[in-house]
């Protein structure tokens, strides 16, 4: 055996071995405690493989690195399997470019690879697959009405390719979606590339230097960061050190730099939601919206009483001091009158009012009638 991993929700346990005498290479899974093998897959002329679950355990991806005969030239093929499903049926997919990276979406059937004519290309390819494709109604002559639903059957579907990218990894968000398309280490540009693979959106940014990115849990947020190694000894990048928060949008939060940088992790936290609550969710989203439109309200609320904290203090001043002032009118009023002959002055019927109304000709024009 040269590689084993766990399923990461059953008891399921994936392993390669490589060829032996007359014995092909192999891809087997193994339920445990049982040992019960489950599934195998022979491969053929392998030199490698590398297995990459997906964060629900629903599927199994395995790039499989094959030689010719001659092994002087080296091509990559998938293969994927579908775990829950009876039998857990294999798909194979060719890929006649070198594979760089592969990475399943945690909350989705969707995975993206990083592939190029050679591994060392600095301009490669992002292509986006789906393990499920969605087949249009057939339209029969004569007949009216008919089938019109969408149906989706499980088979690997091609999305998209994004040609001509500088990045070397890929991450997408904990929460799906989103991806981002970076060029990581010394030799790469730090180019983040913040892509929405269902509404097509992209946004560009730079972090130079960065060998780093970190979702948080939730997927609302992004880390980038420059770190030294924790052994010690000189690094040359000290200058870079830090690292800075994005929005999964791909907006600048913060920014922080250190002279000596080892490490960042995020708090862990609850994982989120299921697929049975997010429908709930949806069944129930005004409800929702709602109960998160009044919070938001509340918080909008106390954050302009807090701005406005100081203006509230000085007009409550000033009113404090008209009253004092009027107050102190209000005594005076008497002394006010002697001096003046018994003349209030504060009295409006002492007054006249007479109302002038002034008529004023903005324009004029003349126009003959014949």
């Amino acid at each position: 055996i040269h590689e084993f991993q766990f399923s990461p929700k059953a008891n399921i346990i994936a392993y390669w071995a490589p060829e032996h005498k007359n014995q092909p290479a192999h891809v087997d899974l193994i339920s445990i405690p049982s040992r019960k093998k489950l599934r195998q897959k022979n491969l053929f002329n392998v030199t490698k493989c590398s297995m990459v679950w997906q964060e629900q355990g629903e599927y199994l991806g395995v790039k499989v690195t094959r030689h010719t005969k001659s092994k002087k030239t080296l091509y990559n093929n998938l293969e994927l399997f579908r775990v829950n499903e009876p039998g857990i049926p294999v798909e194979m997919l060719d890929v006649k470019d070198a594979v760089m990276s592969f990475a399943w979406e945690p909350q989705g059937s969707r995975f993206a690879i990083i592939h190029a004519e050679s591994p060392s290309s600095t301009k490669v390819n992002v292509t986006f697959y789906d393990m499920f494709k969605t087949l249009e109604p057939e339209k029969k002559k004569g007949k009216k009405g008919g089938n019109k639903e969408k149906q989706t059957v499980a088979e690997v579907n091609k999305v998209e390719t994004l040609d001509g990218k500088q990045c070397n990894c890929i991450f997408w968000s904990p929460a799906g979606r989103t991806i981002i398309l970076a060029g990581l280490g010394d030799s790469a540009s730090g180019t983040l590339e913040f892509y929405d693979v269902d509404s097509k959106t992209l946004v560009i940014k730079e972090h130079y230097r960065a060998n780093q990115v970190l979702w948080d849990p939730s997927g609302r947020t992004v880390a980038t960061t420059v770190s030294q190694p924790i052994g010690g000894g000189h690094f040359k990048f000290a200058m870079d050190n830090g690292y800075v928060l994005w929005t999964f949008q791909g907006k600048q939060l913060a920014q922080a730099s250190f002279e000596a940088f080892y490490q960042f992790q995020w708090r862990p936290r609850e994982k989120l939601s299921t697929k049975a609550e997010i429908a709930e969710i949806s069944k129930n989203i005004k409800k929702y919206e709602k109960k998160f439109n009044a919070f938001d309200e509340a918080k909008k609320r106390r954050l302009r009483l807090e701005e406005t904290k100081g203006k509230r203090k000085s007009r409550a001043e000033f009113r404090a001091t008209m009253a004092r002032l009027k107050e102190w009118r209000a005594r005076q009023k008497q002394e006010r009158m002697d001096l003046l002959g018994g003349y209030n002055s504060d009295d409006e019927d002492n007054y006249v009012t007479r109302e002038v109304t002034i008529e004023t000709v903005l324009s004029s024009k003349e126009s003959v009638i014949y």
